[in-house]
Protein backbone atom coordinates (compact mmCIF):
# COMPACT_ATOMS: atom_id res chain seq x y z
CA UNK A 1 0.00 0.00 0.00
CA UNK A 2 1.20 3.46 -0.80
CA UNK A 3 -0.07 6.92 0.41
CA UNK A 4 -2.46 8.85 -2.22
CA UNK A 5 -0.28 12.19 -3.02
CA UNK A 6 -3.40 14.22 -2.74
CA UNK A 7 -3.88 14.57 0.71
CA UNK A 8 -7.02 16.48 0.33
CA UNK A 9 -8.36 13.85 -1.04
CA UNK A 10 -8.26 12.21 2.62
CA UNK A 11 -9.28 15.43 4.31
CA UNK A 12 -12.40 15.97 2.11
CA UNK A 13 -13.44 12.20 2.71
CA UNK A 14 -15.79 12.64 5.22
CA UNK A 15 -17.92 14.27 2.30
CA UNK A 16 -18.62 11.06 0.85
CA UNK A 17 -20.80 11.92 -2.01
CA UNK A 18 -20.92 8.69 -4.17
CA UNK A 19 -23.38 10.66 -6.51
CA UNK A 20 -20.38 13.49 -7.53
CA UNK A 21 -17.56 10.61 -7.23
CA UNK A 22 -19.22 8.76 -9.98
CA UNK A 23 -19.86 12.29 -12.02
CA UNK A 24 -16.73 13.81 -11.18
CA UNK A 25 -14.84 10.59 -12.73
CA UNK A 26 -16.95 9.47 -14.93
CA UNK A 27 -18.80 12.03 -16.92
CA UNK A 28 -16.79 15.22 -16.15
CA UNK A 29 -12.96 13.76 -16.58
CA UNK A 30 -12.94 12.29 -20.18
CA UNK A 31 -16.57 13.00 -21.80
CA UNK A 32 -16.68 10.75 -24.60
CA UNK A 33 -14.29 8.09 -23.24
CA UNK A 34 -16.39 7.50 -19.71
CA UNK A 35 -17.50 4.15 -20.73
CA UNK A 36 -13.30 2.82 -20.97
CA UNK A 37 -12.78 3.71 -16.84
CA UNK A 38 -14.96 1.55 -14.62
CA UNK A 39 -15.97 3.10 -10.90
CA UNK A 40 -16.73 1.37 -8.04
CA UNK A 41 -16.96 1.87 -4.63
CA UNK A 42 -17.22 -0.32 -1.66
CA UNK A 43 -18.59 0.22 1.68
CA UNK A 44 -17.51 -2.08 4.71
CA UNK A 45 -20.33 -1.91 7.41
CA UNK A 46 -21.51 -4.39 10.26
CA UNK A 47 -18.80 -7.12 8.96
CA UNK A 48 -19.25 -7.30 5.81
CA UNK A 49 -18.39 -5.77 2.18
CA UNK A 50 -21.34 -4.35 -0.02
CA UNK A 51 -21.02 -2.24 -3.65
CA UNK A 52 -22.22 1.19 -3.43
CA UNK A 53 -24.34 2.45 -6.33
CA UNK A 54 -24.43 5.68 -7.94
CA UNK A 55 -27.21 6.81 -6.50
CA UNK A 56 -26.12 5.67 -2.70
CA UNK A 57 -27.64 2.55 -2.82
CA UNK A 58 -26.08 -1.26 -1.32
CA UNK A 59 -25.50 -4.37 -3.00
CA UNK A 60 -24.46 -7.25 -1.17
CA UNK A 61 -23.43 -9.29 -4.72
CA UNK A 62 -19.82 -8.86 -5.19
CA UNK A 63 -17.73 -10.35 -7.96
CA UNK A 64 -15.97 -13.67 -6.11
CA UNK A 65 -12.25 -12.09 -7.19
CA UNK A 66 -12.97 -8.46 -5.77
CA UNK A 67 -14.47 -10.05 -3.04
CA UNK A 68 -11.18 -11.92 -2.28
CA UNK A 69 -9.14 -9.25 -2.66
CA UNK A 70 -11.29 -6.93 -0.30
CA UNK A 71 -11.36 -9.68 2.45
CA UNK A 72 -7.62 -10.74 2.36
CA UNK A 73 -6.47 -6.94 1.53
CA UNK A 74 -8.46 -4.88 3.40
CA UNK A 75 -10.28 -6.58 6.24
CA UNK A 76 -9.57 -5.08 9.52
CA UNK A 77 -7.34 -2.25 8.00
CA UNK A 78 -9.04 1.06 7.08
CA UNK A 79 -5.71 3.33 7.06
CA UNK A 80 -6.17 5.15 3.60
CA UNK A 81 -3.45 3.89 0.70
CA UNK A 82 -3.18 2.85 -2.82
CA UNK A 83 -3.00 -0.93 -4.54
CA UNK A 84 -2.28 -2.16 -7.26
CA UNK A 85 -4.17 -5.61 -7.97
CA UNK A 86 -3.02 -7.81 -10.76
CA UNK A 87 -5.60 -10.54 -9.93
CA UNK A 88 -8.08 -7.84 -10.79
CA UNK A 89 -6.26 -5.62 -13.21
CA UNK A 90 -7.52 -2.42 -10.69
CA UNK A 91 -6.21 -0.20 -8.49
CA UNK A 92 -7.69 0.24 -5.16
CA UNK A 93 -8.00 3.17 -2.63
CA UNK A 94 -9.01 2.81 0.57
CA UNK A 95 -10.50 6.12 2.08
CA UNK A 96 -12.38 6.26 5.40
CA UNK A 97 -15.07 9.32 6.53
CA UNK A 98 -15.90 10.35 9.83
CA UNK A 99 -18.01 7.37 10.35
CA UNK A 100 -17.58 3.80 11.75
CA UNK A 101 -17.71 2.55 7.80
CA UNK A 102 -14.84 2.62 5.47
CA UNK A 103 -14.41 2.62 2.02
CA UNK A 104 -12.50 1.03 -1.35
CA UNK A 105 -12.48 2.55 -3.91
CA UNK A 106 -12.04 0.34 -7.31
CA UNK A 107 -10.36 1.85 -10.64
CA UNK A 108 -10.10 0.65 -13.91
CA UNK A 109 -9.88 0.58 -17.24
CA UNK A 110 -11.70 -1.82 -19.65
CA UNK A 111 -9.98 -1.78 -22.96
CA UNK A 112 -7.39 -4.49 -22.17
CA UNK A 113 -5.26 -2.83 -24.43
CA UNK A 114 -4.74 0.04 -22.54
CA UNK A 115 -3.22 0.66 -19.24
CA UNK A 116 -4.26 2.82 -16.41
CA UNK A 117 -1.44 4.09 -14.61
CA UNK A 118 -0.82 5.70 -11.14
CA UNK A 119 -0.30 9.07 -12.34
CA UNK A 120 -3.15 9.53 -14.63
CA UNK A 121 -4.97 7.80 -11.19
CA UNK A 122 -4.19 10.69 -9.29
CA UNK A 123 -5.04 13.39 -11.65
CA UNK A 124 -8.21 12.03 -11.37
CA UNK A 125 -8.32 12.28 -8.00
CA UNK A 126 -6.96 15.64 -8.17
CA UNK A 127 -9.96 16.47 -10.62
CA UNK A 128 -12.49 15.24 -7.99
CA UNK A 129 -10.37 17.12 -4.76
CA UNK A 130 -11.41 19.78 -6.78
CA UNK A 131 -15.36 19.22 -7.45
CA UNK A 132 -15.35 18.62 -3.49
CA UNK A 133 -13.91 21.74 -2.14
CA UNK A 134 -16.27 23.40 -4.32
CA UNK A 135 -19.07 21.30 -3.12
CA UNK A 136 -17.58 21.69 0.64
CA UNK A 137 -17.93 25.75 0.19
CA UNK A 138 -21.02 26.03 -1.53
CA UNK A 139 -23.24 22.97 -0.73
CA UNK A 140 -21.76 21.38 2.79
CA UNK A 141 -21.71 23.53 5.80
CA UNK A 142 -18.41 23.68 7.27
CA UNK A 143 -18.64 22.49 11.04
CA UNK A 144 -20.55 19.35 10.29
CA UNK A 145 -19.95 18.49 6.53
CA UNK A 146 -23.52 17.22 6.30
CA UNK A 147 -25.66 19.55 3.68
CA UNK A 148 -26.14 23.12 4.07
CA UNK A 149 -29.49 24.76 3.80
CA UNK A 150 -28.53 26.43 0.28
CA UNK A 151 -28.84 22.15 -0.67
CA UNK A 152 -31.40 21.75 1.19
CA UNK A 153 -33.83 24.10 -0.41
CA UNK A 154 -32.22 23.10 -4.15
CA UNK A 155 -32.11 19.20 -3.00
CA UNK A 156 -36.00 19.80 -1.63
CA UNK A 157 -37.03 21.43 -4.71
CA UNK A 158 -35.51 19.03 -6.78
CA UNK A 159 -37.16 15.81 -5.12
CA UNK A 160 -40.70 18.03 -5.50
CA UNK A 161 -40.04 18.35 -8.96
CA UNK A 162 -43.62 16.49 -10.58
CA UNK A 163 -41.90 16.30 -13.64
CA UNK A 164 -39.49 13.43 -14.13
CA UNK A 165 -37.65 14.39 -17.53
CA UNK A 166 -36.73 17.39 -14.91
CA UNK A 167 -34.86 14.71 -11.97
CA UNK A 168 -31.14 14.11 -12.47
CA UNK A 169 -30.76 10.75 -14.22
CA UNK A 170 -29.05 9.21 -11.23
CA UNK A 171 -31.93 9.55 -8.67
CA UNK A 172 -33.15 6.32 -8.94
CA UNK A 173 -34.80 5.80 -5.43
CA UNK A 174 -37.57 7.37 -4.01
CA UNK A 175 -38.28 10.03 -1.15
CA UNK A 176 -41.11 8.38 1.05
CA UNK A 177 -40.68 10.28 4.89
CA UNK A 178 -38.83 13.91 5.86
CA UNK A 179 -37.65 14.65 8.98
CA UNK A 180 -36.69 17.90 11.41
CA UNK A 181 -34.75 17.43 14.32
CA UNK A 182 -34.38 19.64 17.04
CA UNK A 183 -31.66 19.22 19.90
CA UNK A 184 -33.53 20.08 23.28
CA UNK A 185 -32.20 22.76 25.47
CA UNK A 186 -29.28 23.82 23.07
CA UNK A 187 -29.51 27.20 24.47
CA UNK A 188 -28.86 25.98 27.79
CA UNK A 189 -25.89 24.31 26.50
CA UNK A 190 -24.37 26.98 24.50
CA UNK A 191 -25.07 29.10 27.85
CA UNK A 192 -23.29 26.98 30.62
CA UNK A 193 -20.61 25.76 29.04
CA UNK A 194 -19.82 27.69 25.61
CA UNK A 195 -20.14 28.15 21.99
CA UNK A 196 -17.17 25.66 21.72
CA UNK A 197 -19.02 22.91 23.93
CA UNK A 198 -22.36 23.65 21.63
CA UNK A 199 -20.06 23.13 18.62
CA UNK A 200 -18.43 19.82 19.61
CA UNK A 201 -22.22 18.61 20.39
CA UNK A 202 -23.62 19.53 16.82
CA UNK A 203 -20.57 18.02 15.20
CA UNK A 204 -20.68 14.46 17.57
CA UNK A 205 -24.54 14.99 16.55
CA UNK A 206 -23.76 14.98 13.08
CA UNK A 207 -21.16 11.90 12.80
CA UNK A 208 -24.10 9.94 14.51
CA UNK A 209 -26.17 10.86 11.69
CA UNK A 210 -23.99 9.97 8.94
CA UNK A 211 -23.24 6.56 10.71
CA UNK A 212 -27.15 5.65 11.53
CA UNK A 213 -28.60 6.34 8.45
CA UNK A 214 -27.92 4.80 4.83
CA UNK A 215 -26.15 6.33 2.22
CA UNK A 216 -29.24 7.17 0.07
CA UNK A 217 -30.53 9.17 2.90
CA UNK A 218 -30.09 13.33 2.83
CA UNK A 219 -29.24 14.86 5.96
CA UNK A 220 -28.89 18.69 6.17
CA UNK A 221 -28.19 20.88 9.15
CA UNK A 222 -31.25 23.46 8.58
CA UNK A 223 -30.20 26.08 10.90
CA UNK A 224 -28.76 26.16 14.48
CA UNK A 225 -29.34 23.02 16.45
CA UNK A 226 -31.88 21.79 13.87
CA UNK A 227 -31.46 19.06 11.55
CA UNK A 228 -33.87 17.50 8.42
CA UNK A 229 -33.49 14.03 6.81
CA UNK A 230 -35.16 12.66 3.78
CA UNK A 231 -35.79 8.79 3.75
CA UNK A 232 -35.72 7.14 0.76
CA UNK A 233 -37.61 4.22 -0.04
CA UNK A 234 -39.08 3.60 3.80
CA UNK A 235 -42.61 2.76 5.13
CA UNK A 236 -44.24 5.08 7.94
CA UNK A 237 -43.26 2.30 10.59
CA UNK A 238 -39.96 1.99 9.78
CA UNK A 239 -39.75 5.55 9.89
CA UNK A 240 -40.54 5.32 13.63
CA UNK A 241 -38.57 2.04 14.51
CA UNK A 242 -35.39 3.67 12.56
CA UNK A 243 -35.92 7.33 14.30
CA UNK A 244 -36.91 5.83 17.70
CA UNK A 245 -33.38 3.65 17.39
CA UNK A 246 -31.44 7.52 17.01
CA UNK A 247 -33.04 9.32 19.48
CA UNK A 248 -32.17 6.36 21.76
CA UNK A 249 -28.52 6.56 20.45
CA UNK A 250 -27.76 10.50 21.16
CA UNK A 251 -29.69 9.73 24.36
CA UNK A 252 -27.12 7.02 25.46
CA UNK A 253 -24.16 8.58 23.33
CA UNK A 254 -20.83 9.83 26.03
CA UNK A 255 -21.11 13.15 25.06
CA UNK A 256 -17.92 14.94 26.42
CA UNK A 257 -18.43 17.41 29.12
CA UNK A 258 -21.76 17.18 29.01
CA UNK A 259 -24.45 14.70 31.22
CA UNK A 260 -27.19 13.66 28.79
CA UNK A 261 -28.02 14.91 25.26
CA UNK A 262 -31.55 14.16 24.01
CA UNK A 263 -32.98 15.35 20.62
CA UNK A 264 -37.01 15.96 19.24
CA UNK A 265 -38.00 14.33 16.28
CA UNK A 266 -41.06 15.26 13.75
CA UNK A 267 -41.54 13.74 10.75
CA UNK A 268 -44.03 13.58 8.08
CA UNK A 269 -44.71 11.52 4.70
CA UNK A 270 -43.02 12.95 1.75
CA UNK A 271 -45.70 14.32 -0.57
CA UNK A 272 -45.00 15.69 -3.93
CA UNK A 273 -48.27 17.33 -3.99
CA UNK A 274 -47.52 19.68 -1.14
CA UNK A 275 -45.45 22.97 -1.21
CA UNK A 276 -41.90 22.95 0.17
CA UNK A 277 -43.06 25.31 2.77
CA UNK A 278 -46.07 22.88 3.62
CA UNK A 279 -43.77 19.76 4.00
CA UNK A 280 -41.89 21.61 6.29
CA UNK A 281 -45.22 22.82 7.84
CA UNK A 282 -45.94 18.91 9.06
CA UNK A 283 -43.09 17.78 9.86
CA UNK A 284 -42.61 20.94 12.27
CA UNK A 285 -46.18 20.23 13.95
CA UNK A 286 -45.23 16.90 14.57
CA UNK A 287 -41.58 18.61 15.85
CA UNK A 288 -43.27 21.48 17.87
CA UNK A 289 -45.75 18.54 19.66
CA UNK A 290 -42.60 16.26 21.28
CA UNK A 291 -40.76 19.88 22.61
CA UNK A 292 -44.41 20.59 23.83
CA UNK A 293 -45.03 17.55 25.63
CA UNK A 294 -41.75 16.36 27.32
CA UNK A 295 -38.86 16.18 24.87
CA UNK A 296 -36.98 12.92 23.69
CA UNK A 297 -39.46 11.69 21.43
CA UNK A 298 -40.45 10.88 17.99
CA UNK A 299 -43.86 11.56 16.48
CA UNK A 300 -45.08 11.17 13.01
CA UNK A 301 -47.52 14.23 11.62
CA UNK A 302 -50.34 11.63 10.11
CA UNK A 303 -50.50 9.83 13.51
CA UNK A 304 -50.94 13.04 15.34
CA UNK A 305 -54.02 14.26 13.24
CA UNK A 306 -55.55 10.75 13.41
CA UNK A 307 -55.78 10.60 16.72
CA UNK A 308 -56.70 14.08 17.28
CA UNK A 309 -54.00 15.60 18.95
CA UNK A 310 -52.79 18.47 16.63
CA UNK A 311 -55.57 19.78 13.94
CA UNK A 312 -55.08 19.10 9.95
CA UNK A 313 -52.94 21.98 8.69
CA UNK A 314 -54.80 23.20 5.52
CA UNK A 315 -51.46 22.39 3.33
CA UNK A 316 -50.97 24.69 0.04
CA UNK A 317 -50.94 22.06 -2.96
CA UNK A 318 -49.05 22.33 -6.15
CA UNK A 319 -51.09 23.11 -8.86
CA UNK A 320 -51.91 20.86 -11.69
CA UNK A 321 -51.97 21.80 -15.30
Amino acid sequence: MVECKYYSFYALARINDPELLYEALQQQIAPGHADEIEIEVFEHGDGRWQRLTPSGGLEPKLDPAIAQTLAQRFAGNDAPGWYYDAANDAWFCQYKPRTSKHFVLLVRCKDPDKLLEEDYLQFLFHFYCHQLQMLQGTYRDALTGLYNRRAFNEKLAQLLERNPDQQRRAINFSPTVFVMLDIDHFKAINDRLGHLFGDEVLLLLAELMTDSFRENDLLFRYGGEEFALVLMDITPEQAQQTLDRFREKIASHDFPTIERVTASIGYTHFDRNLTLDALIGQADSALYYAKSTGRNAVYGYPDLVEQGLIPLARSPRVETS
